[in-house]
């Protein structure tokens, strides 16, 4: 982390997005140096964000269950964590959307439930520029949410588009094995790397929320900031 904040401060970085657990220590020096904090909890929680805002972040993302990636340990959906999240936050700071938001509909939706901006990520995987493999590009498209295969891994759960080794971890995890046992099988971390980046999904997985379901086409990163912006209630 030190050397984290020091490059920050080196670089003139303005804004830092902090993924994890909250620490005053560092907040307080990221804060000292002028550096604003957005803050995203693994799983949120009422109490996590209050301690955050007394910690002295300036923007929160509540992430819902429906997220790709690292999910919330709590199983609790997009449009049911924001508005809990928004309500601790009291106005105090301002709440970004996390999980499941794609299209103009997802987000008018957060920004129903008192949204101040969204933390898109699928959405963006599915676009031009992304570094996916062009065969997991095409699998978005064929697949829905009620198609992704879902696991235990450490911290709470991971998602994946069907393939041989996402469904042999699913079998491991109706037979019970552990957290630990299913992303060693997995390979750790490097599973996204084969799987994502490379495609192969004999050796990798491939991650992504919930709001695969509204992505029809491959477009422009251009064209997904234009209809994600689409749905931003003024």
């Amino acid at each position: 982390m030190e050397e984290i904040f020091q490059l920050a401060v080196a670089e003139n970085v303005p804004v830092v997005l902090w993924s994890g657990l909250m620490n005053r220590k560092w907040a307080k020096k990221f804060k000292e140096a002028g550096i604003k904090i957005i803050f995203r909890a693994v799983t949120p929680t009422a109490e996590n964000t209050r301690e955050t805002i007394e910690a002295g972040v300036d923007v929160i993302i509540a992430t819902g269950f429906d997220e790709g990636g690292t999910i919330p340990a709590k199983v609790i959906g997009t449009f049911a964590i924001l508005p809990l999240i928004v309500d601790a936050a009291d106005g105090k700071v301002p709440v970004v959307a996390a999980g499941g938001l794609v299209d103009k509909r997802t987000v008018r939706a957060a920004f129903d439930l008192g949204a101040e901006g969204v933390y898109a990520g699928t959405a963006f995987l599915a676009t031009e520029e992304s570094p996916l493999a062009e065969n997991i590009k095409q699998d978005m498209l064929k697949y829905d949410a009620d198609d992704l295969l879902m696991f235990r891994a450490p911290n709470s759960f991971y998602r994946s588009l069907p393939g041989e080794l996402p469904e042999k971890l699913l079998e491991m995890d109706k037979q019970g094995k552990s957290a630990a046992e299913i992303w060693a099988a997995a390979g750790d971390y490097n599973c996204l790397l084969y799987g994502m980046h490379d495609g192969d999904l004999s050796r990798g997985i491939a991650s992504f929320g919930l709001g695969i379901s509204s992505i029809h086409s491959i477009d422009p990163v251009s064209v997904v900031v234009d209809r994600l912006n689409s749905g931003v209630i003024a």
